[in-house]
């Protein structure tokens, strides 16, 4: 679990996993990226300290990395990755941990708002214009099948195929970290599983304020909108789309909410070059770091 700013949702996420009463055995890191308190800190069996806060993903990869420091890939079932807002529902681990077979890579399964609505039952990539899609479909909900897409939110994958692609890309700091996770699993032949028996409540943007559509949001959503994909020609196809996109979010920011919309067009034009020169950018065959 990476944890960042208020520590009461980090304690009600652990207290849940705590109180699963799936007869597995379970080990919980809580990579501390600023401001977890000492009564969350007494929940984990483990806290590994990332005061300079790479990211969702590269935090992950340290929290898995403390986690193997001490025990062999083949001591664990499965690696759970958890937003530190998400309350597993009871029954969540005992799937976990036997979902991974059959050349599984990552699994998923229904992902819930507080109110109850349904927020993900399932998804892929729409490759026209390179974005995602999150059913929300309660019959699709309710059934196993394979998908193209999961959120990190709550992400459950084989330790193996983990170790294969090298965890998380560092490159994401938030958000599309999940989209290249579950496309490089896909080319790799890791099929990816949707079970509704992986149930979670998830608190949406408490961190990020993506329910808001902060600054924080659209930057780092822009940012790693290319990376993701290939070949480069349909990676360039793409820069032009979100490019033509860009434009026209960015000036509508601007008419809609006049100097309030500015910080925002501007941090989604900052995430956008970025993302443009990530296109020249070599990326690196050994991922995982930071």
């Amino acid at each position: 679990m990476v944890h960042y700013g208020d520590p009461a949702p980090t304690r009600c996420a652990l207290r849940a996993l705590v109180a699963d009463g799936s007869a597995v055995r379970r080990t919980l890191v809580v990579v501390d990226a600023g401001g977890l308190d000492p009564a969350s800190a007494a929940l984990a069996d483990q806290v590994v300290e990332s005061a300079d806060n790479p990211g969702y993903g590269a935090s992950a990869n340290r929290g898995i990395r403390g986690l193997t420091h001490t025990a062999a890939e083949s001591d664990f079932a499965a690696y759970l990755v958890l937003n530190h807002d998400v309350r597993i529902e009871p029954g969540f681990l005992a799937r976990a941990a036997t979902v991974c077979q059959q050349r599984v890579g990552a699994a998923g399964g229904p992902l819930r708002r507080s109110d109850g609505s349904l927020w993900y039952a399932g998804g892929g990539v729409r490759w026209l214009t390179g974005t995602v899609i999150q059913h929300r479909d309660e019959r699709r909900a309710s059934r196993a099948h394979d998908v193209r897409f999961i959120p990190a939110t709550a992400l459950v994958v084989q330790p193996a195929a983990w170790h294969e692609i090298g965890g998380f890309d560092p490159y994401f700091f938030l958000y599309n970290e999940d989209v290249d996770l579950c496309l490089r699993l896909s080319r790799r032949g890791w099929r990816l599983r949707f079970d509704p028996a992986l149930c979670a409540v998830h608190d949406l943007g408490t961190a990020t304020g993506s329910s808001a559509r902060s600054a924080l949001y659209l930057e780092h959503l822009a940012r790693g909108r290319l990376r993701p994909f290939s070949p480069w020609p349909y990676r360039l196809y793409l820069a032009l789309l979100h490019s033509a996109w860009v434009a026209v979010r960015a000036a509508g920011l601007l008419v809609r909410h006049g100097r309030a919309g500015g910080p925002r067009a501007r941090a989604l034009v900052r995430g956008h070059a970025a993302a443009l020169a990530s296109l020249i950018e070599r990326r690196e065959t050994s991922l995982g770091a930071g």
